[in-house]
C-alpha cells in the first residue's frame, strides 16, 4: 500500500483556547448622587479593557464617575483649602505640583477633568468641592487598572449589581491543559496569543497548578490550570477570548506518514513508487513527528510522489 507525499504542517505544538483575566477583581460601587432616590447607570463611556488615571467610567443618575488610581486614596469630600496625604496623592494622580493643599492648581485640573466630559462639577462651573462619589479612587497598589464589564445605561446599581468590575493587577491568560498537553508544557515557555478581530500578543507560561480532577465550566477535562502573563505591547484585553499557542507556529513542510519512514545501517529512507518494478530506497532527513505524520527533507522526493506505507 502506498500514500502521497504531502504539504501539510507537522508540528507538536500545543493550542488551547482561554480568557484574558486581571489578577483581581473588584466591583465599582457608587451611592446615589445628591438629589437622587435611586442609581441608575444613565450613559456608559468606558470599553472592557485597559484603563487610564481619570478615564471617566460614566454617568449615573447623570453624575459623572471618574476613576483614579492614588498612593492614598480619598477618604473625604474635598475642598479648597484641605490639606492631607490624600490630597497630595490626588494631586499627583491629576499631574499639579504636589503641595497636600486643595489649591488653585488642583481645582482647575478637577474643573478640567468636569470639562472634557462635558458635565459640570457638583455646586456649578466654579465649585471649590472633590467629591468621592465621582472621583472613584483605589490604591496604586493593587498595579494596572482594567475593566472587566460594566452595567448597561438603563440598569439599576446596588450591592448585588455593581456599576462596574475592574481587573486589577497586570493581565493574564488562563488555560486549562490536559494531562498529556501539560507535560509538554514548561515555566518560562514563550506564547503566542491571538484573539478574535486579528488581536494578538505574546506571553510566558508563570504558573502552572497541581493536577485539578474537576473539569471546567466551559468543558476543559481534568488537568493543570496554566497562568500566562501577557507581554507590553499587545492589543489584547480583560475578557477577551482567545487562543493560546504554546510553540512557534510551523510553515508546511514535504511529509508522509511516520509509518512510510524505514531505517538501516545507511540511516533514514522511505520506499518511492517508481515506474520500473523496482521500488527506489530514497534516503530522507527526519524533521520533526506529530498526529502520525514526520516532516523530512529528501532530494529524491516531491509533493505527490507515492511512498510504500505497507506491504
Amino acid at each position: 500500500m502506498y500514500a502521497s507525499v504531502e504539504s501539510r504542517t507537522v508540528t507538536a505544538d500545543i493550542r488551547i483556547q482561554g480568557e484574558v483575566s486581571g489578577t483581581q477583581q473588584q466591583p465599582v460601587s457608587v451611592n446615589p448622587p445628591a438629589g437622587a432616590e435611586r442609581i441608575v447607570v444613565t450613559s456608559v463611556s468606558a470599553n472592557p479593557g485597559q484603563l487610564t488615571n481619570g478615564q471617566l467610567l460614566g454617568t449615573v443618575s447623570n453624575r459623572p464617575v471618574f476613576l483614579f488610581s492614588v498612593d492614598i486614596p480619598l477618604f473625604r469630600n474635598l475642598v479648597a483649602g484641605d490639606t492631607g496625604s490624600d490630597v497630595a496623592s490626588l494631586q499627583k494622580a491629576l499631574g499639579v505640583p504636589q503641595t497636600g493643599k486643595v489649591d488653585s492648581a488642583t481645582l482647575s485640573a478637577v474643573r478640567f477633568a468636569y470639562s472634557a466630559a462635558s458635565i459640570e462639577p457638583p455646586g456649578g462651573r466654579y465649585s471649590t468641592t472633590i467629591t468621592t462619589a465621582e472621583f472613584y479612587t483605589v490604591p496604586t497598589s493593587l498595579g494596572a487598572l482594567s475593566l472587566i464589564s460594566i452595567a448597561p445605561a438603563g440598569s439599576s446599581v446596588d450591592s448585588d449589581h455593581p456599576f462596574a468590575v475592574l481587573g486589577t493587577g497586570s493581565p493574564y491568560v488562563s488555560v486549562r491543559a490536559s494531562v498529556s498537553e501539560a507535560e509538554q508544557i514548561k515555566q518560562n515557555d514563550k506564547v503566542s496569543i491571538t484573539g478574535s478581530g486579528g488581536k494578538k500578543g505574546t506571553g510566558t507560561v508563570a504558573k502552572i497548578s497541581e493536577f485539578q480532577s474537576s473539569p471546567t465550566s466551559g468543558g476543559r477535562p481534568p488537568g493543570r490550570d496554566i497562568q500566562i502573563n501577557l507581554d507590553a505591547g499587545g492589543n489584547l484585553k480583560a475578557g477577551d477570548a482567545v487562543a493560546v499557542l504554546f510553540g512557534t507556529e510551523s510553515k508546511p513542510d514535504m511529509a508522509v506518514p511516520t509509518i512510510a519512514i524505514r531505517s538501516d545501517s545507511g540511516g533514514d529512507y522511505v520506499i518511492k513508487r517508481s515506474q520500473s518494478t523496482t521500488p527506489a530506497r530514497t534516503p530522507v532527513v527526519v524533521q520533526r513527528n506529530a498526529d502520525g505524520w514526520t516532516a523530512i527533507k529528501a532530494e529524491g522526493l516531491a509533493v505527490g510522489d507515492q511512498v510504500l506505507v505497507s506491504q
